[in-house]
This record gives structure tokens, sequence and C-alpha cells, in this order.
């Protein structure tokens, strides 16, 4: 028996077993998802030994291309970091709206040292405003925390910090923000800086802070996973 495992991010476990559905292979194939947070386990078994299997995963795999980050059951976490430790790169990071989750994450793994250049978790816009010398005025024009001011603390963190990669997670449940948007929903801001420039994620979620944080986070994972491809 042959079997394959796939690791998904962006997905949930019905828009995959969905997909699985419309590509026709289910009578010849068995398969597990497990997901949570849109970081999905797939789990590929054939049925019968018909020499069908190659070309099915084939297929499966090009289904879901845009959406694989490993072909092994390994987190985003630990995929990130060695993404990073084969590309040879560094990494500086701030985060407010992921509270130190991709910080902790990485530095469990052994040379983590050697990779995560600095870490900062700002929970409130004072401190921000005082670390990264940002001026009080562009939280007043823009009503609390917005691209623009993940952009500058990622141009800050870049002119006084020797990394190849700059990632900045802000949301509107920063301490002293004095917006929500929509309703409530917590809007979160990221940006990501290395040498071919600044990309910009605006994130939009609702539900228990725990679960917004551990979404963003993954996302940002994921996000620099593909830029480094």
């Amino acid at each position: 028996m042959k079997n394959q495992t796939l690791k998904l991010f962006g997905l949930k476990k019905q828009e995959i077993e969905d997909k699985l559905g419309e590509l026709g292979l289910l009578p010849s194939i068995k398969t597990y998802v497990k997901e949570k947070y849109e970081d999905a386990f797939l789990y590929i078994d054939e049925k019968k030994e018909d020499g069908t299997f190659e070309g099915e995963i084939k297929k499966i795999v090009n289904c879901f291309a845009k959406y694989i980050y490993a072909y092994e059951d390994v987190s985003l976490y630990e995929r990130l970091f060695e993404v990073l430790k084969l590309r040879n790169k560094t990494i500086c990071l701030m985060e407010q709206a992921t509270g130190g989750i991709i910080t902790s994450n990485l530095m469990a793994f052994d040379g983590a040292e050697q990779i995560v250049k600095t870490s900062y978790v700002m929970p409130s816009v004072r401190a921000m405003q005082n670390h990264f010398d940002l001026s009080p005025f562009k939280f007043t024009v823009n009503h609390g925390v917005c691209s623009e001011i993940a952009f500058d603390i990622a141009s800050f963190m870049r002119s006084r910090i020797a990394a190849d990669l700059y990632v900045v997670s802000l949301s509107t449940l920063a301490e002293g923000n004095n917006l929500y948007y929509n309703d409530n929903r917590i809007v979160s801001y990221v940006a990501i800086g290395s040498e071919d420039g600044v990309k910009l994620i605006k994130q939009e979620a609702e539900g228990k802070k725990r679960d917004q944080m551990n979404q963003l986070a993954k996302t940002i994972c994921f996000r620099i996973i593909n830029q480094l491809k």
C-alpha cells in the first residue's frame, strides 16, 4: 500500500473534501483531513494496487499546489524554520497582534539563536511610540494602528538591526488604540520587509482573541515560506 501526507494552509476541512470530491478520485483512494486555523493535514492512502496512485497524487498536488507548504507532517513554524535555515536567512520580529507566538515557536528549534536576530512584544500604542520613535500624530490621523505604522516600525528595525527579514504584526486590539473597525471586527496589519521591499497584509477577523492570534501567526508564516521559495 502507498500513502502520502500533505500539509496545506488556507483551506477549511470542508473545502478540501469538496475539492477531493470534484477530482473524482475517492473510489480508489481514502483520505483523512484534520484542520485548525486553516492549517490542514491531508493523509492519502491507496485502496488498491492498480498502479494509478502516482497519477492520482499528481492530480491532487496540482489541485492544491498554492496551498501546500510541506510533504510531511511538520508544523508551519517548523517548516518556516527549515526554509530560513536552508536559505541562510535571518529574521527580526515585532509582534503585537500575535503576542510573540511566532518567535516562541521558532526559538523551540536548535540553532534558532542564529536565525532570530531580535524580537519585540509591544502590547500598547504608547510602548510602540516610545520604543520605535513613532509620531503620535500618525496614530491620531489614522485612528490608531494601520499599515503605514507597521511599515514605519519595519523601517525602524531595518535601520538598526542587520537581518534579512523584518516582520511587524499589529492589530486594533493594541492598548491605547482608539478605534475598532466594522462593528468591532478586529483588523490586523502586517508588514514583511526584505531586500525586495515591503509586503503589506491586512486581515479582518472576529471571534476569540486566541483564535485570531493563531490564525494571523500562521498566515504570516505561510506568506514568508512562499516568499522564500
